[in-house]
């Protein structure tokens, strides 16, 4: 946490921070791509600490991978660890590269990861004898968690599963199951509604994931990578230890989940990380395993444990310099967060060249909900007009009611193309620092006097993906 706290302010906003930063200011039960719970997050943020910096969106995430990391430890003393198994768990759960690249960054993912990991603790106390109202919270953090992102509702499923196929049927007995089940669904029935009323458009978001998932080998073959290679092993030991675990098959339910989990995320075309949060669990259970081999095997699995991590933190975090980073961004998240301040002053010069006369009716279209975002967040302090796109919520937010010229960011040429007679391409999008991400080398466009305006063509400019 201390960690992902001191380089919170390294590099700049994700292309994802800024978006979330303009769905705040668009409050709704739900967007086309996402719940509201990270939008209301960072509307809280800018209210109370405004725009000028990344900082304040970033410290919630990262008290998240801190609790990550405690309930980790705290399974590993319910599988039956010490303070060893403790240690290695929190440490192994909480400084994996998947987790802490999550938690440099608002998104999602770092609260879903969270919301698992509680949602597993519970689970686990459940299973270790804990009050049957336990279910109560169990239901209300998995209605929390779907109001962050649904995939917490495969592993609502793959629970109730693993309890039926695991041997510990008893515990659903008696009404606290339902009346948890029964907290989730009231918890998660504003988006649901919001979801039915504007037809369901995270489904189609959810067919074109699946069409740029990972593919059956790349996900099988990323789920080390996950684990950063050096905790596969401990990983592996937890989940046979869950599975053949003696005591009446108390723990039988979890490996059950996960086996389910990972059969249906490859079925489905799930991306690789959407297991990523069961690991906390089978890690917990592993290193109960590891610290009954003693002194020299604990070492041996600390030392190369400690090495693979210390690795990945360059791998997952803003660590090195800008021009060098480049290299280990593996994922292209780091990229995201380079170059935003380029692209506003590179937008500020194509606005130069409108008339002064036209500038107070001119708007910016773009392609991404990053350039958007870009240009509603960080723009108003250079004069920029504000942005509309296709892509995603900003397709929902409507068109530009201005009907002036068109300032185009990106791949928008064929749209513009459409409306502009007399379209102007005006170089291409660059950084400072010459990293590569999704914007640069992507075109800029002027559109002095279009014919036709933006709504007239914005049933054709909508794309979720």
């Amino acid at each position: 946490m201390v960690l992902l706290l001191a380089v919170s302010a390294r590099y700049g906003f994700h292309r994802d921070e800024l978006y979330f930063i303009v769905a705040g200011r668009n409050p709704d039960w739900g967007y086309v791509d996402q719940p509201p719970f990270v939008p209301l997050l960072a509307r809280l943020a800018e209210l109370i600490a405004g725009t000028g910096s990344p900082v304040p969106l970033r410290v919630l995430p990262a008290l998240a991978v801190g609790a990550v990391a405690l309930l980790a430890a705290s399974m590993a003393l319910r599988f039956g660890g010490g303070r060893w198994a403790a240690v290695y768990a929190a440490f192994g759960v909480g400084w994996v590269g998947v987790l802490l690249g999550e938690g440099h960054l608002l998104s999602t993912a770092v609260f879903d990861f969270a919301l698992w990991t509680l949602a597993l603790w519970m689970l686990v106390r459940l299973l270790d004898g804990a009050s049957p109202r336990g279910w109560l919270a169990l239901g209300a953090t998995i209605g929390v968690g779907l109001q962050n992102k649904h995939t917490i509702g495969f592993l609502a499923v793959a629970a109730l599963a693993g309890v039926l196929l695991g041997g510990r049927r008893g515990l659903l007995r008696g009404p606290w199951p339902w009346l948890g089940a029964s907290v989730a669904t009231v918890l998660a029935l504003p988006n649901l509604l919001w979801q039915a009323t504007n037809g369901w458009p995270q489904l189609e978001m959810a067919r074109a994931i699946a069409d740029r998932g990972d593919g059956p080998l790349a996900f099988v073959a990323l789920q080390p990578a996950l684990l950063s290679i050096v905790l596969v092993a401990p990983a592996a030991a937890g989940w046979w230890w869950l599975l053949r675990s003696g005591e009446a098959r108390r723990w039988r339910p979890l490996a059950v989940a996960f086996a389910l989990l990972f059969v249906t995320f490859l079925a489905v075309g799930g991306k690789a990380y959407y297991l990523a949060p069961m690991y906390s669990c089978l890690i917990a259970a592993g290193a109960t395993r590891v610290e009954r081999l003693g002194r020299a095997p604990r070492r041996l699995t600390a030392g190369a444990t400690a090495l693979g991590l210390a690795f990945g933190l360059f791998v997952a975090l803003p660590l090195l310099p800008v021009r060098s980073m480049s290299a280990l961004d593996a994922t292209g998240e780091l990229a995201e967060t380079v170059g935003w301040p380029d692209l506003i002053a590179q937008v500020g010069g194509v606005l130069d060249q409108i008339p002064a006369a036209d500038r107070a009716d001119a708007v910016v279209f773009t392609g991404s909900y990053g350039e958007a975002g870009a240009v509603d967040v960080l723009g108003p302090g250079g004069d920029l007009p504000p942005a509309f796109s296709g892509h995603n919520s900003y397709w929902s937010w409507g068109p530009p009611e201005r009907h002036g010229p068109v300032i185009g960011v990106g791949a928008v040429g064929d749209v513009l193309a459409a409306i502009c007679p007399s379209l102007q391409r005006w170089g291409k999008i660059a950084n400072a620092d010459g990293v590569e991400n999704e914007e640069a080398g992507l075109p800029l466009y002027l559109c002095l006097a279009p014919s036709r305006q933006l709504a007239d063509i914005w049933v054709d400019v909508r794309h979720f993906n």
